[in-house]
């Protein structure tokens, strides 16, 4: 069965109702969100100390907003962190129809799953690639040369670094799920690996919240260990042959 007679198997309704699941599930997940980012904002501080560590030095305001308003990016930050079991369970949700995964064992593995390698992801970076990345970065000082980092930009740095590796990681899933139902399959993904690592090398440099190439490395290294295992899982896991689009 091709692309095109998937699609003509869902009527006009049937893809509505999806829709509206789908929007469902976004307000349910936003007032989580929310809800956890007003129970977070009392410990933005002992959050601000956490992702300080790293990076061992004073964080300098340059403005007297700064503070409040890094508390409430810290907040949401921790809203989303603490929100995404119920982030996936609820995009799961929408989208399982889609896959044909409504059993509620497939469900609960993926989604466990999911929010393992969120948060694998996310520690990784915040153990292993954050201290390397700013000692890298922080070697370029000198005697004339200081380091003075703001707050705002340091909180940039290190909150968008942790979310794109939480969502890196979330590539054997995903690569895995798609060789489940055919679309994707072991032999496409090995013959494609040059096209992989350019699109690695693009993804990087969008995630990454700097523009140095050592950061951009220190993604592109782990994205591509993760395409490999994702090529195995599929191997293994996945259907022998994919989805062909149809050719009219």
């Amino acid at each position: 069965m091709g692309w095109g007679d998937k699609i003509r198997e869902m009527d006009r309704n049937k893809v509505f109702d999806k829709l509206e699941g789908l929007r469902g599930a976004l307000i349910r997940i936003f007032l989580i969100i929310l809800a956890l980012s007003v129970v977070s904002y009392f410990f933005w501080k002992e959050a601000l100390f956490f992702l300080q560590k790293p990076l061992g030095l004073p964080l300098i305001m340059y403005a007297l907003p700064e503070a409040f308003f890094t508390s409430l990016r810290l907040a949401f930050f921790m809203g989303i962190f603490l929100a995404s079991p119920f982030i996936f369970q609820g995009l799961w949700g929408a989208f399982s129809p889609l896959f044909s995964f409504n059993s509620r064992s497939y469900s609960v593995t993926i989604v466990l799953s999911a929010t393992s390698l969120f948060y694998s992801g996310a520690f990784f970076c915040y153990f292993f690639v954050l201290p390397v990345g700013i000692n890298f970065l922080v070697t370029y000082g000198s005697e004339n040369l200081q380091p003075m980092i703001g707050l705002s930009k340091y909180m940039t740095f290190a909150i968008g670094l942790i979310l794109a590796f939480g969502l890196v990681f979330e590539l054997p899933l995903i690569m895995l799920i798609l060789g489940r139902v055919g679309l994707i399959n072991y032999q496409v993904l090995a013959k494609k690996r040059k096209y992989a690592l350019l699109l690695n090398s693009i993804l990087s440099a969008i995630l990454t919240p700097t523009p140095d190439a050592y950061s951009m490395l220190l993604m592109m290294a782990p994205i591509q260990i993760l395409y490999e295992l994702s090529v195995w899982l599929v191997k293994i896991f996945g259907k022998k042959k994919a989805l062909e689009p149809e050719v009219p």
